[in-house]
């Protein structure tokens, strides 16, 4: 207001002399007032224009309290320059390939790359190495057993000069032409010679079957107790069996060559009275050997008369088809 005031006197004294002296008073008076209004018009619009300059001090003030944006990194040159518009720099449809795989592996320790080459060198490593050592350990089991064969065909069987049931005398020559088998027990024995001789017999009736087989096998019954076993004695045991068996006895020395060349083992008590009933401990096995009285295997009590059969089938089956003749 009081602005307004000085404002009123100066605009009176100023007048007369602007407008000239022929102005009166009411003249003046009228032309200060009009200054009046229009400074008056020129008060609101400043007022408005500090209120809106405070407005605007404030929002600043407001917008500075948010939590200004993240920075984006900086897009690489490559990516760039091929034109990708993916965000994510190692993602899978990348150009990265195997590189960003392997950017995503640790730098060390057992999933770094590293660490993942060496695992796979050394399984490589222990694969090889026990496939070699399997390998070589076949090999041995073959050649080992290639061995004890050659052995064993070298050591079983031989000459030999004994009596049959019938008072012929029957040497090795005599079994040539035929597969043979052989084996050793004596006519008192009471569970297992009966036992093995009978299953010697169903084997035979097997292989009396077939064609191929029939009349192919020779059966022996070889006496380890000659003090007792008689031609008429052995005949007379060998009765409730396979009539296709042959019995041998002899001397105990004859006996005993016999048993040595085919390593059959049999003991006896060493002292025995006149008809005094005894036991002979001997080696329970059935020797095969084959038309060249060469050996080829032995069965034992484990063997059943279908397993033996069938062997038997598959070896003179083999002997035939290599062209070779049995004899009538």
């Amino acid at each position: 207001m009081r602005g307004i005031s000085t404002l009123s006197r100066t605009a009176t004294r100023v007048a007369p002399a602007f407008l000239g002296r022929s102005l009166n008073s009411s003249t003046a008076f009228g032309v200060a007032r009009a200054s009046l209004s229009q400074h008056a018009m020129r008060v609101p619009i400043n007022a408005q224009s500090a209120q809106h300059n405070s407005n605007a001090s404030l929002f600043c003030r407001t917008y500075s309290t948010e939590q200004p944006p993240k920075k984006t990194q900086p897009v690489n040159e490559k990516e760039s320059s091929s034109g990708s518009s993916s965000n994510n720099p190692r993602s899978p449809g990348g150009d990265g390939g195997i590189k960003d795989v392997l950017g995503l592996l640790p730098s060390s320790g057992p999933l770094s790359p590293i660490g993942i080459v060496f695992f796979l060198l050394t399984s490589a490593g222990i694969v090889y190495f026990f496939t070699v050592t399997k390998e070589q350990v076949r090999a041995e089991r073959e050649k080992s057993k290639n061995k004890s064969e050659v052995v064993g065909k070298a050591d079983v069987g031989g000459p030999f000069e004994l009596t049959d049931q019938d008072g012929n005398t029957v040497t090795d020559k005599s079994l040539l032409g035929k597969f043979a088998l052989i084996y050793f027990g004596f006519c008192h024995c009471p569970d297992i010679c009966p036992e093995e001789l009978d299953k010697i017999g169903e084997a035979m009736d097997i292989l009396e079957r077939n064609p191929k087989t029939k009349d192919a096998v020779q059966l022996v019954f070889v006496t380890c107790d000659p003090q007792r076993d008689s031609p008429t004695e052995v005949k007379k045991y060998l009765q409730q069996f396979h009539p296709g068996f042959i019995g041998l006895t002899g001397s105990v020395d004859q006996i005993a060559a016999m048993c040595k060349a085919y390593r059959v083992y049999f003991s006896k008590p060493p002292r025995v009275d006149e008809g005094q009933d005894y036991l002979v401990d001997h080696a329970i096995f059935s020797y095969f050997m084959d038309p060249d009285g060469e050996f080829i295997d032995v069965y034992g009590k484990d063997k059943t008369a279908t397993t033996m059969a069938s062997d038997i089938e598959r070896r003179v089956t083999q002997f035939l088809n290599a062209g070779r003749k049995l004899k009538k």
